[in-house]
């Protein structure tokens, strides 16, 4: 079933069957819910021409998306390798400082700690 889509103030009519030969592919695509109800709006506003022109030149002259996700992909590397180089400095950092902890407690003189805890009553 065929449906006309008529824009008279532009002099532009575009008739949609229920599904169209995509002329790239040769797939045969079903018309979505969204594009009618995009049709049927751009025909009330009297703008059907652009969105036929929109279309097409989105369908001929696609966005390169490739390139982008490689850039993008690329700085998370970056990102995650920096992280990943901060995260072994501060465990060794931190291994260090628990080291040194530990050897200043065996510092310590046991009458200070008894001396320490009788005063606080313990």
């Amino acid at each position: 079933m065929s449906k006309t889509y008529t824009d008279y103030v532009n002099k532009t009519a575009l008739t949609i069957e229920e599904s169209y030969i995509d002329v790239k592919t040769g797939n045969q695509i079903q018309i979505t819910p969204r594009v009618q109800e995009q049709l049927e709006y751009h025909t009330e506003n009297q703008t059907l021409n652009h969105l036929i022109l929109s279309a097409l030149h989105q369908y001929f002259h696609p966005k390169s998306v490739s390139g982008n996700n490689e850039q993008i992909l690329s700085e998370i590397a970056d990102i995650k390798k920096l992280l990943l180089e901060r995260n072994v400095a501060v465990n060794t950092a931190a291994k260090r400082k628990f080291h040194t902890s530990q050897d200043e407690d065996l510092d310590l003189d046991l009458n200070e700690v008894v001396d320490v805890l009788e005063a606080f009553g313990g």
